[in-house]
């Protein structure tokens, strides 16, 4: 289970105020909700997600590289979008067109083993094996990387901050 997500209604109008969402594609989970059940064109994500940069619609490369490597949305850490935002900047910035193909040179997919911080139902918290696995795109050793300079540990809390957000479906494979 995620634990009772710490995001209301409130906390997503300031998210709202301050460009991260649309209204329109976000809905808090109940109060009484410990685990996640999003609707078919949902998807959990964490609020630490959108400091990182996260922002929808997705670029399509971005589906692609996620597909590539097997992973979800809610799998993944806060920093992999710090670098899925770099590759891709880098590449338009070079006029470059980003394919998942020069992603998978770069970078490659790490398993974060972590236990995470939930938050029980009276209030207090306690330590929790995700319903999930967590991964983060890690440089590939042969790769060379940018020096870092960007926030690459986050608080143990970030996973309590959970919401979900609508997706658009793919009509022929609704998926």
């Amino acid at each position: 289970a995620l634990g009772y997500s710490h995001v209301t209604p409130e906390v997503l109008e300031g998210m709202i105020l301050h460009g991260l969402v649309d209204r329109s594609q976000v809905r808090a989970p109940p109060t009484d909700q410990a685990s996640a059940r999003p609707e078919p064109n949902e998807v959990v994500v964490f609020s630490d997600f959108f400091i990182a940069g996260l922002r929808f619609p997705l670029d399509p490369v971005i589906v692609d590289i996620f597909r590539l490597f097997t992973v979800y949305l809610h799998q993944m850490t806060p920093t992999s979008f710090v670098r899925l935002n770099l590759f891709v900047w880098l590449a338009k910035t070079g006029r470059v067109e980003p394919t998942t193909e020069a992603f998978a040179c770069i970078f490659r997919i790490h398993y974060q083993p972590k236990t995470i911080v939930v938050t029980k139902k009276d209030g207090s918290s306690g330590d929790g094996e995700p319903q999930y696995r967590c991964y983060t795109f890690a440089f590939r050793q042969t790769a060379p990387s940018p020096i870092l300079v960007y926030r690459n540990k986050w608080p143990a809390e970030w996973t309590n901050s959970w919401f979900y957000h609508k997706i658009r479906l793919d009509p022929e494979t609704n998926s």
